[in-house]
């Protein structure tokens, strides 16, 4: 039987620090592969847990992904020239909930985005459950600017201060502390057992965008052994829009009581070429 071997070298960009349960992961040479403590992952791959399943991420430059049960992320872009040099780091939350720590780049070198929403962050950790209509942010550390995305007009409102969340469509964004309490207990509850990403099951029930009303302000196979019965169906539902208009451009105008239309213009074309690593 015939091995298959990637069809060019792939960009390992970090790897699985944990994985609770089953992770898969869609390459961008269109293989698809299970994902298991220790793997490396790589530049356009997308990551997705299954139901009662985590995986903690840790990319080159520090950035710290925990991701929870039922979710994908798509690591977009990945170039890093070191500590507090420029670069662009992007991530694509496409459903879930995710965790996210930046690493020790530039600040401005890092965007994630979501189907409604653009987040730029500030030496950040952040608390995000989006599906494909809502976006929830909570800050936990450091500072965030939250937009929208979709609308002619991009809404902001900037976070500053641990416990702040906001709530984010196509079209608006919204000040909303139920959400955020709501958010920061589910994420946390991925987050607390000692030696894993945590115990996705359990006494928490899966936080969904829809269980929260919103208020205003205040068999294993190693990842290289790939038989080549290779009819996947692909379901890549990484709703990717990635018109990644990431055109932050700092023009600091008030939207309604507190759009700071600012952000970052991430239009790099990144490309670094690394080999493989481990279990790939």
């Amino acid at each position: 039987m015939a091995v298959a071997t990637p069809a060019r070298a792939e960009e390992s960009i970090g790897g699985a620090r944990s994985v609770v349960n089953l992770v898969t992961g869609d390459l961008a040479t269109g293989d698809k592969v299970n994902v298991f403590q220790g793997d490396d992952v790589f530049k356009n791959e997308g990551v997705r847990t299954d139901a009662e399943s985590s995986a903690r991420l840790v990319l080159r430059d520090n950035t710290n992904l925990l991701l929870g049960p039922s979710s994908s992320i798509k690591l977009d872009r990945f170039v890093y020239a070191g500590p507090s040099q420029p670069g662009a780091i992007a991530v694509n939350l496409v459903k879930g909930a995710l965790r996210f720590a930046t690493g020790d780049a530039d600040k401005k070198a890092y965007l994630i985005s979501t189907p409604t929403a653009a987040l730029g962050v500030r030496g950040t950790v952040l608390k995000i459950v989006s599906n494909s209509t809502k976006t929830f942010v909570v800050l936990d550390e450091g500072g965030a600017l939250a937009c929208t995305r979709g609308a002619s007009k991009k809404r902001c409102l900037q976070l500053t201060e641990p416990g702040q969340g906001v709530v984010i469509t196509a079209t608006e964004i919204k000040w909303d502390s139920h959400a955020a309490a709501a958010v920061s207990a589910e994420i946390d509850s991925i987050a607390d057992t000692p030696g894993t990403p945590g115990d996705p099951g359990g006494e928490h029930a899966a936080f969904t965008p829809a269980t929260v009303t919103t208020e205003a302000p205040p068999d294993k196979r190693s990842r290289h052994d790939h038989d080549h019965d290779h009819d996947h169906d692909h379901d890549h539902d990484h709703d990717h829009d990635h018109d990644h208009d990431h055109d932050h451009d700092h023009d600091q105008g008030h939207d309604h009581d507190q759009g700071h239309e600012q952000g970052h213009d991430h239009g790099h074309d990144h490309g670094h070429g690394h080999g493989h690593g481990h279990g790939r």
